[in-house]
């Protein structure tokens, strides 16, 4: 039996811990060749001793970390696009934010199907992306559970009979919090996801529903849809992760229970499935799935989702760069939880561009619309 070789990009946060617990319960399936972390290099050494890996790449290593002769290392951005560039079955994108665009494009045009779970890079430069995974004949599988439903129930040989999907929203945290009392929410409280366990960003964007937003626009470009063909529903239960709609009636839902080793099975194993160790959906268990409309009063950042797919592709790239810096400042206790999407809203309101035409040009506005971003928010300060 062939094994498949995968690379795994960020291996050491809540993504990689994921992958690697699926890789153990699969290994007779997967080799880990390549792997890497931003600067928790003893965790690193660990996980290439485990799955012999040949392949590490690091930014930082605080802790002198030596790695065995039989390992090739790589340090820094440039180490990073060597490992990604490196011929494999699929490399798995697990880095947090706009950091991870570089890598997901390399890994692309040396034809690598990527398995990509940080949003980021299609938010703001899905077309590119999208563009050049066809020239190259690669795939890009959702690993985010909303996307990996949708492409679970999208048949996209007979695009034309689907009328539009939707996407399922926990709520997060906040969902039966009054709007008044949003002001005093504290960082800790934030954090404290009803269903998922994630990374503080992430979490935060949950919380704002701003990471909903993200997701409409990530939807918008993998399946090229339009903004008015992408709904969202909260869905507490977080049961059901996604729907497709077709023009018949007909609607195709994708239901399990809330953990990202199933949908990461998915999207690495494409299109074979896998017998894993994980407790089974019993709906007589669940009893009852409840469904609400975003209440865009309580989360206006949701708006930004379908605001940017109808606008210039400069408004997905200044609403990324000025998330990042919001939340930032959120978890080290300069703004309010409020301020994020105040920060934002007056970010896409006070900044023009021409639009993008290539990754150079994306990660200029993303620089210039950080720096403003920055300087914005000295005025919510507290």
């Amino acid at each position: 039996m062939t094994l498949k070789n995968i690379i795994l990009l960020g291996a050491t946060g809540s993504i990689g811990k994921s992958t690697l617990n699926l890789i153990r319960q699969k290994r007779e399936k997967f080799n880990l060749i390549g792997v890497s972390a931003y600067k928790n290099t003893e965790q690193l050494k660990l996980i290439s001793d485990e799955f012999n890996v040949k392949n590490v790449c690091f930014f930082k290593n605080d802790k002198d970390i030596i790695f065995n002769n039989s390992t090739k290392v790589m340090r820094g951005h440039d180490g990073l696009l060597e490992l990604a560039a490196l011929n494999c079955d699929i490399v798995v994108s697990g880095i947090s934010g706009l950091a991870g665009l570089m890598p997901a494009y390399t890994a692309i045009n040396n034809g690598n199907n990527i398995a990509i779970a940080n949003k980021e890079p299609l938010v703001v430069a899905g077309n590119i992306l999208i563009e050049c995974s066809k020239k190259n004949n690669v795939k890009i599988l959702p690993v985010d559970s909303e996307h990996n439903s949708i492409f679970q129930c999208f048949d996209s040989n007979f695009r034309e009979n689907i009328s539009h999907i939707t996407l399922t929203a926990s709520g997060g945290p906040f969902l039966n919090r009054p709007l008044n009392n949003f002001k005093n929410i504290t960082i800790e409280e934030a954090l404290k996801h009803p269903k998922w366990e994630m990374g503080k960003k992430i979490s935060i964007d949950s919380a704002t529903l701003i990471n909903k937003a993200l997701e409409v626009i990530e939807a918008g470009f993998l399946f090229e849809l339009k903004s008015n063909e992408i709904n969202v529903v909260i869905h507490p239960e977080s049961i059901i992760h996604g729907l497709v709609h077709y023009k018949d009636g007909s609607v195709l839902a994708n239901l399990a229970l809330p953990d990202m080793i199933s949908p990461l099975s998915v999207a690495i194993g494409y299109p074979e499935r896998y017998n894993l160790d994980l407790p089974k959906l019993n709906l007589v268990e669940v009893s009852q799935l409840n469904f609400l409309k975003p209440d865009l009063e309580k989360f206006p950042g949701l708006n930004f989702g379908w605001n940017a797919l109808n606008g210039p592709n400069y408004v997905s790239i200044i609403l990324n760069a000025a998330n990042e810096i919001a939340v930032d400042l959120f978890l080290r206790k300069r703004i309010n939880f409020t301020s994020i999407v105040e920060i934002i809203d007056k970010c896409l309101n006070d900044q023009n561009f021409n639009p993008a035409h290539d990754l150079d040009e994306i990660l200029e506005i993303d620089k210039v619309s950080r720096i403003f971003a920055k300087k914005i928010s000295e005025k919510f300060y507290v």
